[in-house]
């Protein structure tokens, strides 16, 4: 039979091992384990509970069954073409003492409105100041101020914006589809009109006095864990960047990841890292004159995260990493791996001699186009339904958002192991929940197992539903989809217990408009208890790719400082254009690096925290607001009932705009709370220091005769 590669995951690390060594070993007794020697394709070290083996489907089959295994399944970033959904499957997007971000006040657009303003000019319509971020303006106060949106053409001017920190001295990272970095917005010199913050540090964590602020995790992070290593052959190793900034050659950085002996000694213990080969800087992150393969979703998230102009972590440690677009980083899996090697073996920072916290902004999902015969309402008694008959809790599911698309909790496999071993290391992971109108609550609410079925005899775990490229769901309508569940402590044989934890902060999206007296999430939006809290993205102001494209409804605008001194013209005549554009992006993909960007300033003063910390920080200091401020509405009781799709005043009378009620969420908006500094490093924790210090990395080198030093 035809031999396949496979990942194989065990409940414990003690498992694994007894299991490991009965696969490898000759003339083997166990009925479900092969009667031969298995090759090992991938032994996982970085995973105490996992391996990949070439095995035949009958093989597979047989270790299915086995009491020890936890899933087995065709290895993703072997077969990336089954398991690599598409860029649109995947988006989720249609205290410190406060300081002036700015010294003057600065110009605000708490909406990007196209309608009665007319379609936007492609060459002559510029925006008219700087300082533009819409998003801060809802910072501002606990209650967002009775503003309504003005227009693109009549900014707010706000007093002066104050915030506590800027992600100094934390890792942000935005896993996304591509990230063209140069975008002015990531620029930190030469830009023409350019208005920064004023405590705006700029430039990376890598040598060689670069000019563009963000890092790629997969071909730039390795020179930054293992410097020995590439210093060692600086000519051979290293090359200079477009923007200045000394990177490892993208073949060198490669090999890192996949092969223990192409890195120094030291780190060869996490063993294989299958990233693909054609990553590269040009498909991933373009550069002063070209555009990545894809991007305009990625790119977007980033600005919103830590742009210098949109973001509010602008002086964070900034990492992308093309998770799903073109020539990818090989699997979701991959993507995930990367992020914990990362976060594991990265540097000490010698201010504080510990590692720097590490946030991951999620703004991508699984989710899938599903229907049944069955479903389950708060029991475990199947109801027969039909497409005309399906009642109104399955309906809504996808109608204001996502293509009638919704998430379920994914099956086991070697892709949420990988999440659960990312937010076991301490990586604190952001996630925007989705965008399919869908309540997602918490196992101790009767709706937790509601779901569909294709027959009446299934238990809840063998379900099986097909979401996207190769991964499968339970079919559940209302618990977390992925990544959202990563890290989920409970086992599958623990149904029900109220006592699970989830890792991943779950970010809901706030309208941009004050509607009938009171601030509302946004229509599409995901909500229920299972969210932390909502943030302002809808009609977000964003850094994009799109040069070329303008229209009505999604406008690419001129940027007045869209011009920096080395932007070439190149294949994008970006100088007949005028430069980088921006433009409109909503939903919680816009929602969630504008909470990390604000979170990761959080954990610059905190930075021994855990996700359990930072969660009780929200609970406790991003307060509920009251039903007069933020609209909270009600909570539909039955799969029947006219509130999953209808909204009614107190006297019973409907009203016909889009679905805003929490569904049960508590109505926490993100803003500028107060944060407490730790005191456990014997520093002013959360400080920046007065230059960017690329702690791991020394000098000076002569690079393919390129001098630089540590600056």
């Amino acid at each position: 039979m035809t031999e396949k590669y496979y990942t194989l995951g065990t409940h414990t690390s003690e498992q694994w091992v007894e299991l490991h060594a009965e696969l490898i070993a000759d003339g083997n007794t166990y009925t479900s384990v092969p009667a031969r020697e298995v090759t090992v394709e991938d032994d996982r070290l970085h995973s105490p509970t996992t391996g990949s083996y070439l095995l035949t489907l009958e093989e597979a089959t047989e270790l299915q069954i086995d009491e020890r295994v936890k899933f087995i399944n065709e290895s993703p970033e072997k077969y990336p073409e089954v398991y690599m959904p598409s860029s649109e499957d995947l988006t989720c997007g249609t205290s410190g003492t406060p300081t002036d971000r700015y010294t003057a006040l600065y110009n605000n657009w708490s909406q990007w409105v196209n309608s009665n303003l007319g379609i936007y000019s492609f060459f002559t319509d510029v925006e008219p100041t700087l300082n533009r971020q819409g998003t801060f303006f809802r910072f501002l106060s606990f209650v967002k101020p009775n503003h309504y949106t003005v227009g693109k053409t009549n900014p707010f001017n706000t007093p002066k914006l104050q915030q506590a920190g800027a992600g100094e001295n934390v890792d942000l990272i935005v896993p996304d589809n591509g990230c063209w970095l140069g975008h002015v917005e990531f620029i930190s010199r030469g830009v023409t009109n350019a208005v920064n913050p004023d405590d705006y540090i700029g430039s990376n964590v890598l040598p060689g006095n670069g000019y563009c602020d963000v890092l790629d995790l997969v071909l730039d992070a390795p020179y930054y864990i293992d410097p020995n290593y590439f210093n060692a052959d600086p000519t051979n190793r290293l090359m200079a960047r477009w923007d200045g900034t000394i990177v490892p050659i993208e073949s060198v950085a490669i090999a890192w990841w996949r092969d223990p002996t192409q890195r120094s000694i030291s780190f060869a213990s996490f063993g294989n890292i299958y990233v693909s080969p054609n990553y590269t800087r040009d498909t991933a992150n373009g550069s002063n004159s070209t555009l990545p393969s894809e991007g305009t979703h990625g790119t977007q998230c980033a600005a919103l995260a830590f742009g210098r102009t949109q973001g509010w972590a602008y002086n964070a440690n900034k990492w992308v990493m093309n998770l799903y677009g073109t020539n990818h980083v090989g699997s979701l899996g991959t993507g995930i791996d990367v992020q914990k090697i990362f976060h594991i073996h990265k540097p000490v920072n010698p201010i504080y001699n510990s590692k720097d916290p590490t946030v991951s902004s999620n703004s991508w999902g699984i989710r899938g186009s599903k229907s049944g015969s069955y479903y389950y309402w708060r029991t475990d008694s199947p109801v027969s339904y039909t497409q005309i008959t399906k009642p109104a809790f399955l309906d809504v599911l996808g109608m204001a958002g996502d293509a009638g698309r919704f998430k379920s909790e994914l099956k086991d496999s070697s892709t949420t192991q990988a999440g659960d071993e990312l937010t076991q290391a301490g990586v604190i992971c952001i996630a925007g929940a989705g965008n399919s109108g869908q309540q997602l609550v918490n196992p101790d609410h009767p709706n937790y197992d509601n779901g569909i079925s294709t027959n009446n005899t299934q238990p809840l775990y063998s379900r099986t539903f097909h979401e996207t490229s190769g991964y499968y769901s339970i079919g559940t309508t209302n618990r977390r989809g992925f990544p959202g569940h990563m890290g989920k402590t409970e086992s599958q044989t623990f149904q029900g217990n109220t006592t699970v934890k989830f890792p991943v902060i779950q970010v809901g999206v706030t309208h941009s408009s004050i509607i009938s007296g009171t601030e509302r999430i946004a229509g599409y939006s995901d909500r229920g208890n299972a969210f932390d809290l909502f943030a302002p993205g809808d009609g977000a102001m964003a850094a994009t790719v799109d040069t070329y494209t303008s229209s009505a409804n999604i406008p690419a605008i001129q940027r007045v400082d869209g011009i920096y001194s080395t932007l070439s013209a190149g294949s994008m005549d970006l100088s007949l254009l005028g430069g980088c554009r921006d433009t409109r992006f909503s939903g919680t993909s816009a929602a969630c690096p504008v909470a990390a960007g604000f979170l990761a300033s959080v954990m610059q003063y905190n930075r021994d925290w855990t996700y359990e910390d930072l969660r009780t920080w929200i609970e406790t200091n991003v307060t509920s607001q009251s039903t007069s401020t933020l609209y909270h509405g009600f909570e539909a009781t039955t799969p029947t009932d006219v509130r999953w799709n209808k909204e009614y005043y107190s006297d019973g009378s409907f009203y016909s705009h889009s679905v805003t009620s929490l569904q049960g969420a508590p109505g926490r908006v993100i803003y500028n709370a107060s944060i407490p500094v730790s005191t456990a490093y014997g520093v002013q924790v959360g400080d920046p220091p007065a230059a960017p210090v690329p702690y791991g990395i020394s000098g000076p080198l002569t690079v393919t005769g390129v001098t630089f030093s540590n600056t």
